[in-house]
C-alpha cells in the first residue's frame, strides 16, 4: 500500500473510520442484550418452509402482534403446530424475532466489522508511513508493510470462503434439481403470491416473486411453501390453480418447479445473485492472472540478475 499523504483530510477521514468501527462495534456487542429487553411469547398462525431458487431450503413462521414472518430451525418448525406458543422477543412494536433470526442478524455483522476494520487500519498504515520517525526507519516500515498485506489477504481470504460457500451450495441445489430418480413429481395448489420491488438510487429496478403452495407428500401429509419463481411462471398461475412442483425423496421441504417452457427457465440465470455470482469468478480470474504475472516478472528478474551476477 501506498503512504498516503498526512493531510487535513485525510485525517477526517481516518477520524471517521475510527468513529464508524467503533460505532458499530458497540451496536454490534449490544445487540442481543438491547434485543433481549423485551421477551415475549407469540401464538403461531402460519408456518411455511421457503425455498429460493439456488439455496437451501429454510423455515418461517407468522405469529400474533407481528407484522414480518419469524424464522426457525427445522426442528422448531416441525415440532410446533399452529395455535402453538413461541418464545423471542420484540425488536420494535411489530415485529417479533426469534433466536435463530438475532443469530443470523450478528452474523451479517461479521464481515461489516472486519472490512471496518481491517480499512481502519489499512488507511491507518498508510498515514503512518509518511510520518518522518516511520518513513526514515526501514524496520518500522517493513513491519507496517506486513500488516497491510495480512489485512489484504484476511480479506481476500474470507472473499473468497464465501463465494465458494454460495457456489457450492448452487452447485448442490442444481444437482438435486436434475437427480431425477430422487425427485417426486406432485400437484401443488396455489395459495397466493407475492413479489418485491428493488429500486437503485438511479432508478432501476429489479424484483423476485414467490409463490405460496400447498401439497402432499406421498404419505398424505400437507405441507406449505413459500417459493422463488421468475416472472413467467409468477404471472402464469392464479389462485386456487394447480401448480406441478417436485419435491426430493429424502427432503419433503427442498422443492423445485416443473418447468414447461424455456420461457420459465431463461429469466433465473439473470438476476442479481447470478451477477453477483458471475462477477465473483471474473474477479477471481483477474487475481488469478495478476498473480501469475507477478510470478513471472519475479522469475525474469531473478533470472536477469543471475546473468550479470
Amino acid at each position: 500500500m501506498r503512504a498516503i499523504p498526512v493531510t487535513f483530510k485525510n485525517i477526517f477521514v481516518l477520524l471517521m473510520f475510527i468513529a464508524m468501527t467503533y460505532g458499530f462495534t458497540w451496536l454490534y456487542n449490544n445487540f442481543t442484550e438491547t434485543i433481549k429487553d423485551e421477551p415475549a411469547e407469540e401464538t403461531v398462525e402460519l408456518k411455511y418452509s421457503k425455498k429460493g431458487l439456488y439455496l437451501y431450503p429454510r423455515f418461517e413462521v407468522h405469529v400474533s402482534n407481528s407484522e414480518r414472518p419469524s424464522s426457525v430451525t427445522k426442528e422448531q418448525f416441525e415440532a410446533i403446530q399452529i395455535g402453538d406458543k413461541i418464545s423471542g422477543y420484540m425488536k420494535n412494536e411489530e415485529t417479533f424475532v426469534t433466536e435463530k433470526d438475532i443469530q443470523f442478524e450478528k452474523l451479517l455483522g461479521i464481515p461489516i466489522l472486519a472490512v471496518l476494520y481491517l480499512a481502519t487500519l489499512s488507511f491507518g498504515i498508510g498515514l503512518l508511513k509518511n510520518i518522518r520517525w516511520i518513513k526514515n526507519n526501514k524496520k518500522r516500515s517493513n513491519v507496517l508493510q506486513k500488516v497491510v498485506k495480512v489485512s489484504i489477504s484476511i480479506l481476500l481470504i474470507m472473499y473468497v470462503i464465501t463465494g465458494f460457500v454460495f457456489t457450492a451450495l448452487t452447485a448442490t441445489n442444481i444437482f438435486h434439481k436434475m437427480n431425477k430418480w430422487n425427485l417426486t413429481e406432485v400437484e401443488a395448489t396455489v395459495w397466493g403470491g407475492d413479489y418485491d420491488i428493488t429500486r437503485s438510487y438511479k432508478g432501476a429496478s429489479y424484483t423476485t416473486y414467490e409463490l405460496l403452495l400447498q401439497y402432499q407428500d406421498e404419505s398424505g401429509k400437507d405441507h406449505l411453501t413459500k417459493k422463488a419463481v421468475t416472472g413467467t411462471t409468477y404471472n402464469q398461475y392464479d389462485v386456487d390453480e394447480a401448480i406441478p412442483l417436485l419435491y426430493r425423496n429424502n427432503d419433503v421441504y427442498d422443492t423445485f418447479m416443473l418447468t414447461e417452457n424455456i420461457n420459465e427457465i431463461w429469466p433465473a440465470f439473470f438476476n442479481l445473485y447470478t451477477f453477483f455470482l458471475g462477477f465473483y469468478f471474473v474477479s477471481l480470474f483477474m487475481m488469478l492472472k495478476a498473480w501469475r504475472r507477478k510470478k513471472r516478472k519475479q522469475v525474469e528478474e531473478k533470472q536477469h540478475d543471475q546473468q550479470f551476477s
